[in-house]
C-alpha cells in the first residue's frame, strides 16, 4: 500500500486575531484596547519576547473582554485572512496526503483549530496532529498531521551549533510513523534558514554580501545537523526528510543531505492541477515560465525567481511512485506564497 507524504508552507497559519476584525458586529462605537506590550523587551533582546500578551478590551457599555494576544517587533499580529485559510484548506484536501508536514504554523490551538473549522468540513481528517513550538520569534512552527499512527515524537530545537547555540532558527521535528506494513517511517520537517535580510535597502552591498554569506553559512549548519542527527540514531532506512529548506536541492548548503545518502525527489517530478477559489482542478498555467521546477516564486527590484524551496528527500530503499507539485491557479499564489509537493513511497 503506497503512504502519500506531502510538504506545504501554509505561509503565516495564525490564529492570532484582531479585536476590531472579530468582535461583534453589533458593537457601535470601536473598542479600546489596553495591550501589555512587550516591543521594550523584543528590543532588548528579553528572550520572553513574542510571548502571549494579555489585553483588555474596553467595549461602550462599560463590559470588558480579555485575550491573549502576542506581538512581534511591537506590533500585533492578525490571524490568517479566512478566504486564504480556506484555499489552503481546499489545496490540502485536494493533496490526499497521509502525511502531511507543515511550516509556519503558530502552535497546537492553531493547527487544531483549522483542522477542526476549515479541514473536517470539507472532510479531511487528521486524527494525529503535532506541533511544538520552536526557536523563531515569529513563532512560525513546523507540524505533521497524519492518518497513521504517529507513535513517537521527537524536537530537536535545541540542537547546539559551533558556539552552543540552538542551530535551527525554528526547528527538526521528527515523528515516527507506523506504516501500513507495520514498521515505521521516521518522518523529518524543517524550515530551514530564511533569505530574508532585515532592512536590506539600508545596507551597503558589501554588508548585503556578507549578510548572504551568513545566511548560507546558517543553513549549511543546519543541513549538517540534520545528518549529525540521522547518524546519532543510526537511521539509514525508511527516512524522509522535507520541508521548505529555502535553496534548491542542489545547493552547496545541502551538501550534508547528499552525504548522507539522501536523494531529493521532487525536481524530477511533474506538476497536478490545483483548485481555485471555488474548488474547481485548473491544470498548470505557467509551465513557461521556468525550465526546472519551482514551489516558490519571489519578486524584487524587478527581477523574478522561481525556486525549489520545498522539497522532500528520502533513504535510497524508499521506492518513490510518484513525484508532484500541486501548481498554484493565480501566479500571486492561492493562499500561500508557496505551492505544496508530494510524493506516493511504497515501503518495503
Amino acid at each position: 500500500m503506497a503512504v502519500r507524504i506531502a510538504t506545504f508552507n501554509a505561509n503565516n497559519l495564525f490564529s492570532r486575531w484582531s479585536f476590531q476584525a472579530e468582535l461583534p458586529r453589533t458593537v457601535a462605537n470601536p473598542p479600546t484596547a489596553e495591550i501589555a506590550g512587550d516591543a521594550a523587551a523584543e528590543a532588548a533582546g528579553d528572550p520572553s519576547a513574542g510571548q502571549p500578551s494579555v489585553v483588555e478590551v474596553l467595549l461602550s457599555d462599560g463590559a470588558r473582554m480579555s485575550g491573549v494576544l502576542r506581538t512581534f517587533r511591537g506590533e500585533l499580529v492578525k490571524g490568517k485572512d479566512p478566504k486564504a485559510r480556506a484555499w489552503i484548506a481546499r489545496r490540502i484536501a485536494a493533496l490526499d496526503a497521509d502525511v502531511l508536514c507543515l511550516q509556519e504554523v503558530e502552535d497546537q490551538d492553531a493547527l487544531d483549530t483549522f483542522h477542526r473549522d476549515d479541514l473536517r468540513p470539507l472532510g479531511v481528517d487528521y486524527r494525529y496532529r503535532v506541533v511544538v513550538e520552536g526557536n523563531d520569534p515569529r513563532r512560525i512552527d513546523v507540524a505533521i498531521c497524519s492518518r497513521l499512527p504517529i507513535t513517537r515524537i521527537s524536537s530537536w530545537r535545541f540542537w547546539p551549533d559551533s558556539t552552543g547555540e540552538p542551530v535551527f532558527g525554528r526547528d527538526l521535528l521528527q515523528a515516527q510513523i507506523a506504516a501500513p506494513d507495520g514498521k515505521p517511517l521516521y518522518v523529518f520537517v524543517n524550515h530551514l534558514k530564511s533569505n530574508f535580510i532585515a532592512d536590506e535597502h539600508t545596507l551597503t552591498p558589501g554588508e548585503v554580501l556578507a549578510a548572504r554569506e551568513g545566511i548560507a553559512r546558517r543553513r549549511s549548519e543546519q543541513a549538517t545537523a540534520i545528518a549529525q542527527i540521522l547518524r546519532r540514531q543510526r537511521l539509514t532506512r525508511r527516512v524522509v526528510v522535507t520541508g521548505d529548506l529555502n535553496d534548491t536541492p542542489d545547493a552547496d548548503t545541502l551538501t550534508a543531505l547528499r552525504e548522507a545518502d539522501l536523494t531529493e525527489q521532487v525536481h524530477q517530478g511533474t506538476t497536478v492541477a490545483g483548485p481555485n477559489r471555488d474548488g474547481d482542478l485548473v491544470d498548470d498555467k505557467f509551465t513557461d515560465l521556468s525550465p526546472t521546477m519551482w514551489t516558490h516564486r519571489h519578486r524584487a527590484k524587478g527581477v523574478t525567481t522561481f525556486a525549489l524551496y520545498d522539497q522532500i528527500w528520502t533513504s535510497p530503499e524508499l521506492t518513490v511512485t510518484t513525484a508532484h507539485v500541486m501548481r498554484r491557479t493565480q501566479i500571486s499564489g492561492d493562499g500561500s506564497d508557496h505551492d505544496p509537493a508530494y510524493i506516493d513511497i511504497a515501503p518495503d
